[in-house]
């Protein structure tokens, strides 16, 4: 798939009662959510928009570590043409990318 969209993905961190947001622009390509991930997605009361597929190193580029904790925050929101979109989960073909399913 070719990677020709744009998109930011935001990633949040905490600190104490201080919450941080970090965004990342990545290049992606967009698709529509298959129909048995659709409707296995619904019956579990969640609503997927699209799957972007980007590249594994930029979606990782996203992830934040704390340096004293060592805890891992990973993006739970992309914003797509000036929507913003929560992530409900996110697949790791052998190839090198990784697909993320957004929705509202």
């Amino acid at each position: 798939m070719i990677h020709n969209e744009e998109a930011t993905l935001v990633t949040l961190t905490a600190s104490g009662a201080t919450v941080t947001k970090h965004e990342t622009d990545v290049f992606c390509g967009r698709k529509s959510v298959g129909f048995r991930e659709f409707y296995a997605a619904i019956q579990a009361g969640l609503n997927p928009t699209y799957v972007f597929e980007m590249d594994i190193d930029e979606y990782e580029n996203a992830c934040i570590t704390d340096s004293t904790t060592q805890a891992r925050s990973i993006p739970t929101e992309i914003l797509y043409r000036g929507a913003r979109y929560n992530i409900i989960r996110t697949y790791e073909p052998t190839d090198g990318t990784i697909e993320v399913t957004a929705g509202l």
